[in-house]
């Protein structure tokens, strides 16, 4: 049985219309969770299954970790084995979820330790294909994916939204790590997971498309996703935080340690605000070094 975890934080509806129409079909079970201050959504379930959604609402916005939990929680306890994470703007291919279930089937039958599998996904502000991720030291390779091909591809982590994974998997990594509220969720969870003997997949034959950042800018041929000053917050406050973390490895902090200054400069730089910004960045990135976690102070 597969039980879907949707986290919901103001969605637009015709988005979570089409990711539902998407995935209705593909899963056993589907749990909405709400960080909205109020109900995000207006009647789903008459629209859908009533027997297969599930709708909890958390009454405030606690973070996309703690809701993908609560989520993840409540699939386990009702005898899910494997969960899949995606977020409200995210759009399944039709038999995703299949294509997913047997690529990690072979994976394993391989003598893999299947952390995680995920499609590939599009980000249809530009239409580009994300690359799988590996670091070394003080280097990161990213490994452009072959759609002609079936063959998953190794990454030291996954995006969370389109991510398979075993129940028996998740009870040996463990959860989401709660206290970084939002950004490098899936990456820590991902680097936790392979400190472990655990490798996280992509399967390069099955496409999801996905959104990612506000707008995006092109700087020396490379397209980079912007965000807003408060995740530019969480983004350097949270890099900042796991540089202390082991299990992280020496490879992804080397490689992070020097891209932490950089985010501070090129986030302040295409910020309207631009003082403020180098404020608020200047002032997460001594957060993460005094371990200051959770939401952003107000």
């Amino acid at each position: 049985m597969i039980g879907a975890i949707i986290v919901l934080y103001h969605p637009k509806e015709n988005l979570l219309s089409r990711l539902l129409n998407s995935l209705e079909n593909q899963v056993n079970r589907i749990y909405i969770i709400d960080n909205t201050t109020i109900n995000a959504i207006n009647n789903y379930n008459t629209h859908f299954d009533s027997h297969k959604i599930f709708y909890k609402s958390l009454g405030k916005n606690h973070g996309i970790a703690k809701a993908q939990n609560e989520g993840i929680n409540l699939a386990l306890a009702d005898g899910c084995e494997h969960v899949l994470l995606l977020d409200q703007d995210s759009y399944l291919s039709s038999d995703m979820v299949s294509e997913l279930v047997n690529t990690e089937k072979k994976l394993k039958e391989s003598g893999k330790k299947v952390a995680a599998i995920g499609p590939l996904f599009i980000d249809e502000k530009n239409g580009l294909a994300a690359s799988a991720i590996r670091h070394s030291f003080m280097h990161v390779k990213k490994i452009s994916a072959n759609t002609n091909t079936t063959h998953p591809i190794e990454a030291d982590y996954i995006i969370s939204s389109g991510s398979l994974i075993n129940a028996t998997t998740l009870k040996e990594i463990g959860l989401m790590m709660e206290e970084l509220f939002i950004d490098w969720v899936d990456i820590e969870w991902g680097l936790r997971a392979k400190n472990k003997g655990y490798s996280c997949f992509i399967n390069p034959s099955t496409i999801m498309n996905h959104s990612i950042g506000d707008e995006t800018v092109s700087v020396a041929g490379k397209s980079i996703n912007l965000h807003n000053t408060i995740r530019n917050y969480y983004i350097v406050r949270n890099a900042t935080y796991l540089l202390r973390k082991k299990h992280m490895g020496w490879n992804w902090r080397s490689t992070t340690l020097l891209k932490i200054p950089q985010y501070i400069v090129f986030y302040s730089l295409h910020d309207p605000k631009k003082l403020r910004s180098l404020y608020v960045l200047t002032k997460a990135f001594l957060h993460g070094l005094i371990g200051k976690t959770g939401p952003i102070p107000s």
